[in-house]
Protein backbone atom coordinates (compact mmCIF):
# COMPACT_ATOMS: atom_id res chain seq x y z
CA UNK A 1 0.00 0.00 0.00
CA UNK A 2 2.82 2.36 0.90
CA UNK A 3 4.50 1.49 -2.39
CA UNK A 4 1.41 2.38 -4.43
CA UNK A 5 1.05 5.77 -2.62
CA UNK A 6 4.67 6.69 -3.35
CA UNK A 7 4.29 5.70 -6.99
CA UNK A 8 1.16 7.90 -7.38
CA UNK A 9 2.89 10.88 -5.76
CA UNK A 10 5.83 10.49 -8.13
CA UNK A 11 3.57 10.48 -11.20
CA UNK A 12 1.64 13.55 -10.04
CA UNK A 13 4.88 15.36 -9.30
CA UNK A 14 5.99 14.90 -12.88
CA UNK A 15 2.67 15.39 -14.70
CA UNK A 16 1.22 18.32 -12.75
CA UNK A 17 3.84 20.93 -13.85
CA UNK A 18 3.48 19.87 -17.47
CA UNK A 19 -0.31 20.04 -17.24
CA UNK A 20 -0.14 23.50 -15.66
CA UNK A 21 2.23 24.76 -18.37
CA UNK A 22 -0.09 23.45 -21.10
CA UNK A 23 -3.11 25.20 -19.60
CA UNK A 24 -1.25 28.50 -19.25
CA UNK A 25 0.03 28.37 -22.82
CA UNK A 26 -3.50 27.77 -24.12
CA UNK A 27 -4.78 30.78 -22.18
CA UNK A 28 -2.01 33.04 -23.45
CA UNK A 29 -2.36 32.23 -27.16
CA UNK A 30 -5.46 34.39 -27.84
CA UNK A 31 -3.95 37.35 -26.00
CA UNK A 32 -0.75 37.20 -28.04
CA UNK A 33 -2.71 36.87 -31.29
CA UNK A 34 -4.86 39.93 -30.53
CA UNK A 35 -1.85 42.15 -29.79
CA UNK A 36 0.09 41.21 -32.93
CA UNK A 37 -2.23 42.86 -35.43
CA UNK A 38 0.26 42.58 -38.30
CA UNK A 39 1.42 39.02 -37.63
CA UNK A 40 -0.21 37.68 -40.78
CA UNK A 41 0.47 40.80 -42.89
CA UNK A 42 2.71 40.48 -45.97
CA UNK A 43 6.25 41.31 -44.91
CA UNK A 44 9.88 41.02 -46.02
CA UNK A 45 12.78 39.18 -44.43
CA UNK A 46 13.04 41.83 -41.70
CA UNK A 47 9.47 41.15 -40.58
CA UNK A 48 8.20 44.61 -41.60
CA UNK A 49 4.85 44.88 -43.36
CA UNK A 50 5.07 46.57 -46.78
CA UNK A 51 2.96 49.64 -47.58
CA UNK A 52 2.77 50.79 -51.21
CA UNK A 53 3.30 54.47 -51.91
CA UNK A 54 3.83 56.73 -54.92
CA UNK A 55 4.66 60.41 -55.30
CA UNK A 56 1.34 62.26 -55.06
CA UNK A 57 1.84 65.63 -53.33
CA UNK A 58 0.46 66.83 -51.00
CA UNK A 59 -0.63 63.35 -49.89
CA UNK A 60 2.67 61.50 -50.33
CA UNK A 61 6.08 62.95 -51.24
CA UNK A 62 9.75 62.64 -50.38
CA UNK A 63 11.39 65.34 -48.28
CA UNK A 64 14.95 66.64 -48.43
CA UNK A 65 16.09 63.75 -46.21
CA UNK A 66 14.50 61.23 -48.63
CA UNK A 67 11.85 60.42 -46.02
CA UNK A 68 8.19 60.19 -46.95
CA UNK A 69 5.85 62.93 -45.78
CA UNK A 70 2.39 64.27 -46.65
CA UNK A 71 -1.22 64.09 -45.53
CA UNK A 72 -1.76 60.38 -46.24
CA UNK A 73 1.71 59.45 -44.94
CA UNK A 74 1.22 61.21 -41.61
CA UNK A 75 -2.28 59.77 -41.25
CA UNK A 76 -0.96 56.25 -41.87
CA UNK A 77 1.83 56.71 -39.33
CA UNK A 78 -0.72 57.70 -36.73
CA UNK A 79 -2.81 54.60 -37.52
CA UNK A 80 0.29 52.38 -37.38
CA UNK A 81 1.22 53.74 -33.93
CA UNK A 82 -2.35 53.28 -32.76
CA UNK A 83 -2.48 49.64 -33.96
CA UNK A 84 1.15 48.81 -33.11
CA UNK A 85 1.99 47.98 -36.75
CA UNK A 86 5.59 47.65 -37.91
CA UNK A 87 5.90 48.59 -41.58
CA UNK A 88 8.06 50.09 -44.31
CA UNK A 89 7.11 52.14 -47.36
CA UNK A 90 7.73 50.59 -50.77
CA UNK A 91 7.62 52.88 -53.81
CA UNK A 92 6.45 51.41 -57.11
CA UNK A 93 4.46 52.41 -60.24
CA UNK A 94 0.72 52.70 -59.73
CA UNK A 95 -0.31 49.69 -61.90
CA UNK A 96 2.23 47.42 -60.15
CA UNK A 97 1.15 48.71 -56.75
CA UNK A 98 -2.53 48.05 -57.40
CA UNK A 99 -1.74 44.53 -58.62
CA UNK A 100 0.42 43.89 -55.54
CA UNK A 101 -2.30 44.86 -53.08
CA UNK A 102 -4.87 42.78 -54.97
CA UNK A 103 -2.54 39.78 -54.63
CA UNK A 104 -1.98 40.44 -50.93
CA UNK A 105 1.71 41.35 -51.31
CA UNK A 106 1.16 44.75 -49.66
CA UNK A 107 -0.57 45.50 -46.39
CA UNK A 108 -1.99 48.75 -47.81
CA UNK A 109 -1.66 51.37 -50.56
CA UNK A 110 -1.72 55.07 -49.74
CA UNK A 111 -3.75 57.70 -51.65
CA UNK A 112 -5.94 55.33 -53.64
CA UNK A 113 -9.10 56.60 -55.33
CA UNK A 114 -12.36 54.87 -54.41
CA UNK A 115 -14.09 53.29 -57.42
CA UNK A 116 -16.60 50.49 -57.91
CA UNK A 117 -14.03 48.41 -59.83
CA UNK A 118 -11.49 48.65 -57.02
CA UNK A 119 -14.10 47.79 -54.40
CA UNK A 120 -14.70 44.54 -56.28
CA UNK A 121 -11.03 43.46 -56.19
CA UNK A 122 -9.80 44.88 -52.86
CA UNK A 123 -10.91 46.40 -49.58
CA UNK A 124 -11.10 50.18 -49.20
CA UNK A 125 -10.95 52.26 -46.04
CA UNK A 126 -13.24 55.14 -45.19
CA UNK A 127 -12.46 58.27 -47.27
CA UNK A 128 -10.09 60.71 -45.59
CA UNK A 129 -10.28 63.46 -48.26
CA UNK A 130 -12.67 64.41 -51.06
CA UNK A 131 -11.95 66.45 -54.16
CA UNK A 132 -12.32 66.28 -57.96
CA UNK A 133 -10.41 66.18 -61.22
CA UNK A 134 -8.74 69.25 -62.73
CA UNK A 135 -7.20 70.11 -66.09
CA UNK A 136 -3.64 71.40 -66.41
CA UNK A 137 -2.46 73.25 -69.52
CA UNK A 138 0.53 75.35 -70.47
CA UNK A 139 0.33 79.05 -69.66
CA UNK A 140 1.04 80.07 -73.27
CA UNK A 141 -1.07 77.32 -74.84
CA UNK A 142 -3.41 79.76 -76.58
CA UNK A 143 -1.14 82.66 -77.45
CA UNK A 144 0.61 81.32 -80.55
CA UNK A 145 -1.86 78.66 -81.67
CA UNK A 146 -3.49 80.29 -84.69
CA UNK A 147 -5.37 77.12 -85.55
CA UNK A 148 -7.34 77.46 -82.31
CA UNK A 149 -8.02 81.13 -83.04
CA UNK A 150 -9.42 80.41 -86.51
CA UNK A 151 -11.27 77.39 -85.19
CA UNK A 152 -13.06 79.47 -82.58
CA UNK A 153 -13.89 82.17 -85.13
CA UNK A 154 -16.14 79.62 -86.84
CA UNK A 155 -18.07 78.92 -83.64
CA UNK A 156 -21.81 78.39 -83.72
CA UNK A 157 -22.60 81.72 -82.00
CA UNK A 158 -20.55 83.70 -84.53
CA UNK A 159 -22.08 81.81 -87.46
CA UNK A 160 -25.56 82.66 -86.18
CA UNK A 161 -24.76 86.38 -86.09
CA UNK A 162 -23.22 86.22 -89.57
CA UNK A 163 -26.30 84.39 -90.85
CA UNK A 164 -28.59 86.99 -89.32
CA UNK A 165 -26.57 89.79 -90.93
CA UNK A 166 -26.79 88.15 -94.34
CA UNK A 167 -30.57 87.67 -94.11
CA UNK A 168 -31.10 91.32 -93.14
CA UNK A 169 -28.65 92.38 -95.85
CA UNK A 170 -30.67 90.40 -98.41
CA UNK A 171 -33.94 91.84 -97.13
CA UNK A 172 -32.65 95.44 -97.34
CA UNK A 173 -31.31 94.85 -100.87
CA UNK A 174 -34.59 93.36 -102.11
CA UNK A 175 -36.69 96.16 -100.61
CA UNK A 176 -34.41 98.82 -102.11
CA UNK A 177 -34.68 97.18 -105.53
CA UNK A 178 -38.48 96.90 -105.31
CA UNK A 179 -38.86 100.63 -104.58
CA UNK A 180 -36.14 101.85 -106.94
CA UNK A 181 -36.33 99.60 -110.03
CA UNK A 182 -38.76 101.86 -111.97
CA UNK A 183 -37.74 105.32 -110.77
CA UNK A 184 -34.02 104.61 -110.62
CA UNK A 185 -33.10 101.96 -113.24
CA UNK A 186 -29.58 103.35 -113.65
CA UNK A 187 -28.66 102.27 -110.11
CA UNK A 188 -31.10 99.38 -109.64
CA UNK A 189 -31.67 97.49 -112.87
CA UNK A 190 -35.13 96.20 -113.63
CA UNK A 191 -34.26 92.57 -114.25
CA UNK A 192 -34.69 90.65 -110.91
CA UNK A 193 -31.30 88.91 -110.69
CA UNK A 194 -29.35 92.00 -111.72
CA UNK A 195 -31.51 94.37 -109.69
CA UNK A 196 -31.29 92.30 -106.47
CA UNK A 197 -27.52 92.09 -106.95
CA UNK A 198 -27.46 95.90 -107.18
CA UNK A 199 -29.54 96.08 -104.01
CA UNK A 200 -27.19 93.72 -102.17
CA UNK A 201 -24.19 95.80 -103.19
CA UNK A 202 -25.83 98.99 -101.93
CA UNK A 203 -26.84 97.29 -98.62
CA UNK A 204 -23.32 95.92 -98.08
CA UNK A 205 -21.68 99.29 -98.78
CA UNK A 206 -24.11 100.99 -96.38
CA UNK A 207 -23.60 98.30 -93.71
CA UNK A 208 -19.84 98.73 -93.69
CA UNK A 209 -20.13 102.56 -93.90
CA UNK A 210 -17.85 102.61 -96.94
CA UNK A 211 -20.19 104.85 -98.94
CA UNK A 212 -18.90 104.59 -102.53
CA UNK A 213 -21.89 106.59 -103.79
CA UNK A 214 -22.15 104.58 -107.01
CA UNK A 215 -25.65 103.45 -106.01
CA UNK A 216 -28.17 105.41 -103.94
CA UNK A 217 -31.99 105.42 -103.57
CA UNK A 218 -33.92 108.38 -105.02
CA UNK A 219 -37.54 107.66 -104.08
CA UNK A 220 -38.99 108.54 -100.67
CA UNK A 221 -39.72 104.90 -99.91
CA UNK A 222 -36.21 103.86 -100.98
CA UNK A 223 -34.61 106.54 -98.83
CA UNK A 224 -36.77 105.50 -95.85
CA UNK A 225 -35.49 101.96 -96.27
CA UNK A 226 -31.98 103.41 -96.45
CA UNK A 227 -32.36 105.30 -93.14
CA UNK A 228 -33.74 102.24 -91.34
CA UNK A 229 -30.94 100.09 -92.75
CA UNK A 230 -28.26 102.59 -91.64
CA UNK A 231 -29.36 102.43 -87.98
CA UNK A 232 -29.79 98.66 -88.11
CA UNK A 233 -26.30 98.36 -89.62
CA UNK A 234 -24.77 100.19 -86.65
CA UNK A 235 -26.28 97.63 -84.23
CA UNK A 236 -25.34 94.63 -86.37
CA UNK A 237 -21.73 95.75 -86.79
CA UNK A 238 -21.47 96.36 -83.03
CA UNK A 239 -22.78 92.85 -82.26
CA UNK A 240 -20.48 91.22 -84.78
CA UNK A 241 -17.42 93.15 -83.55
CA UNK A 242 -18.18 92.34 -79.91
CA UNK A 243 -18.52 88.62 -80.67
CA UNK A 244 -15.24 88.47 -82.60
CA UNK A 245 -13.42 90.42 -79.87
CA UNK A 246 -14.82 88.11 -77.18
CA UNK A 247 -13.69 85.01 -79.04
CA UNK A 248 -10.19 86.35 -79.64
CA UNK A 249 -9.85 87.45 -76.00
CA UNK A 250 -11.04 84.16 -74.55
CA UNK A 251 -8.82 82.20 -76.92
CA UNK A 252 -5.80 84.30 -76.00
CA UNK A 253 -6.38 84.02 -72.26
CA UNK A 254 -7.63 80.46 -71.91
CA UNK A 255 -6.24 78.70 -74.96
CA UNK A 256 -7.87 75.76 -76.63
CA UNK A 257 -8.98 74.07 -73.40
CA UNK A 258 -11.39 75.80 -71.02
CA UNK A 259 -13.16 72.77 -69.56
CA UNK A 260 -13.93 69.05 -69.95
CA UNK A 261 -15.98 69.65 -73.10
CA UNK A 262 -12.85 70.81 -74.96
CA UNK A 263 -10.78 67.71 -74.17
CA UNK A 264 -12.11 65.72 -77.12
CA UNK A 265 -10.38 68.14 -79.52
CA UNK A 266 -6.86 68.03 -78.03
CA UNK A 267 -4.18 65.56 -76.92
CA UNK A 268 -4.88 64.53 -73.32
CA UNK A 269 -2.75 62.71 -70.74
CA UNK A 270 -3.56 61.01 -67.42
CA UNK A 271 -1.91 58.64 -64.97
CA UNK A 272 -1.85 55.13 -66.43
CA UNK A 273 -4.56 52.94 -64.90
CA UNK A 274 -5.98 55.79 -62.81
CA UNK A 275 -9.71 56.45 -62.33
CA UNK A 276 -9.20 59.75 -64.19
CA UNK A 277 -8.14 57.86 -67.32
CA UNK A 278 -11.13 55.53 -67.10
CA UNK A 279 -13.63 58.31 -66.40
CA UNK A 280 -12.39 60.44 -69.28
CA UNK A 281 -13.05 57.55 -71.63
CA UNK A 282 -16.43 56.64 -70.12
CA UNK A 283 -17.87 60.14 -69.56
CA UNK A 284 -16.36 62.20 -72.39
CA UNK A 285 -15.15 59.64 -74.93
CA UNK A 286 -11.56 60.90 -74.50
CA UNK A 287 -8.69 58.42 -74.86
CA UNK A 288 -5.97 59.83 -72.62
CA UNK A 289 -2.32 58.83 -73.01
CA UNK A 290 -1.14 57.02 -69.87
CA UNK A 291 1.90 58.12 -67.84
CA UNK A 292 3.63 56.39 -64.94
CA UNK A 293 2.99 59.24 -62.50
CA UNK A 294 1.88 62.83 -62.05
CA UNK A 295 5.38 64.20 -62.55
CA UNK A 296 5.85 62.34 -65.84
CA UNK A 297 2.51 63.59 -67.16
CA UNK A 298 3.18 67.23 -66.26
CA UNK A 299 6.66 67.04 -67.80
CA UNK A 300 5.08 65.76 -71.04
CA UNK A 301 2.65 68.68 -70.93
CA UNK A 302 5.47 71.14 -70.31
CA UNK A 303 7.49 69.97 -73.31
CA UNK A 304 4.44 69.96 -75.61
CA UNK A 305 3.89 66.22 -76.02
CA UNK A 306 0.24 66.66 -74.91
CA UNK A 307 -2.12 69.64 -74.74
CA UNK A 308 -3.77 68.89 -71.37
CA UNK A 309 -3.13 66.66 -68.36
CA UNK A 310 -6.03 65.53 -66.18
CA UNK A 311 -5.54 64.41 -62.57
CA UNK A 312 -6.81 65.07 -59.06
CA UNK A 313 -6.95 68.78 -58.25
CA UNK A 314 -4.87 69.01 -55.03
CA UNK A 315 -2.02 67.02 -56.56
CA UNK A 316 -1.95 69.21 -59.68
CA UNK A 317 -2.05 72.43 -57.65
CA UNK A 318 0.84 71.31 -55.46
CA UNK A 319 2.98 70.04 -58.35
CA UNK A 320 2.43 73.14 -60.51
CA UNK A 321 3.13 75.55 -57.65
CA UNK A 322 6.38 73.80 -56.72
CA UNK A 323 7.75 72.49 -60.03
CA UNK A 324 6.12 74.38 -62.91
CA UNK A 325 5.30 77.92 -61.73
CA UNK A 326 4.51 80.38 -64.54
CA UNK A 327 4.70 77.50 -67.06
CA UNK A 328 1.61 75.42 -66.29
CA UNK A 329 -1.79 76.38 -64.96
CA UNK A 330 -5.20 74.91 -64.11
CA UNK A 331 -8.22 75.88 -66.20
CA UNK A 332 -11.90 75.67 -65.38
CA UNK A 333 -13.30 74.22 -62.17
CA UNK A 334 -12.92 70.73 -60.74
CA UNK A 335 -15.24 68.01 -62.00
CA UNK A 336 -16.04 64.34 -61.34
CA UNK A 337 -15.97 64.01 -57.52
CA UNK A 338 -13.41 61.56 -56.06
CA UNK A 339 -12.72 60.13 -52.59
CA UNK A 340 -9.21 59.35 -51.31
CA UNK A 341 -8.87 56.11 -49.35
CA UNK A 342 -6.36 53.49 -48.24
CA UNK A 343 -6.50 50.39 -50.45
CA UNK A 344 -6.20 47.10 -48.55
CA UNK A 345 -5.89 43.45 -49.67
CA UNK A 346 -9.17 41.58 -50.21
CA UNK A 347 -10.81 40.44 -46.95
CA UNK A 348 -8.23 42.31 -44.90
CA UNK A 349 -8.54 41.78 -41.14
CA UNK A 350 -7.06 45.25 -40.62
CA UNK A 351 -9.89 47.07 -42.38
CA UNK A 352 -12.07 47.62 -39.30
CA UNK A 353 -9.20 48.57 -36.93
CA UNK A 354 -7.83 50.98 -39.56
CA UNK A 355 -11.24 52.58 -40.08
CA UNK A 356 -11.80 53.02 -36.34
CA UNK A 357 -8.41 54.66 -35.90
CA UNK A 358 -8.83 56.81 -39.04
CA UNK A 359 -12.28 58.13 -38.10
CA UNK A 360 -11.23 58.84 -34.52
CA UNK A 361 -8.18 60.81 -35.69
CA UNK A 362 -10.21 62.85 -38.20
CA UNK A 363 -12.34 64.19 -35.30
CA UNK A 364 -9.30 65.74 -33.61
CA UNK A 365 -7.69 69.17 -33.91
CA UNK A 366 -4.48 67.39 -34.87
CA UNK A 367 -6.07 66.33 -38.18
CA UNK A 368 -7.18 69.89 -38.94
CA UNK A 369 -3.67 71.13 -38.18
CA UNK A 370 -2.27 68.51 -40.56
CA UNK A 371 -4.55 69.73 -43.36
CA UNK A 372 -3.58 73.34 -42.71
CA UNK A 373 0.08 72.37 -42.81
CA UNK A 374 -0.14 71.00 -46.36
CA UNK A 375 -3.17 72.75 -47.86
CA UNK A 376 -3.15 76.09 -46.09
CA UNK A 377 -6.76 75.95 -44.86
CA UNK A 378 -9.28 73.61 -43.33
CA UNK A 379 -10.76 71.16 -45.80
Amino acid sequence: MMLHRRFLQAILGIAFPRLLATILSMLLIPVTGDRACAADAPSDSSGLARVGVVEAPPFAMKGDDNEWEGIAVELWRHIARDLDLRFEFQEMPIPDMIAAVEQGKLIAVLTAIATADRERTMDLSHPFYSSGLAIAVTVASGGSDWSSVFGNLFSWSLLRIAGLMFLLLLLAGILAWLFERRANPDHFRTRPMQGIADGLWWAAVTLTTVGYGDKAPRTRSGRAIGVIWMFAAVVLIALFTAQVTSILTVTSLAGRVRGPADLSHVRVGAVQGSPAQAQLRARFGVTATGYAGFGAGLEALDRGAIDAFVAVEPVLRYEIANRFPARLQLVGSSFLHEDYVFALPPHSELRKPINLSLLAFMDTNEWQALLRQYLGSDK
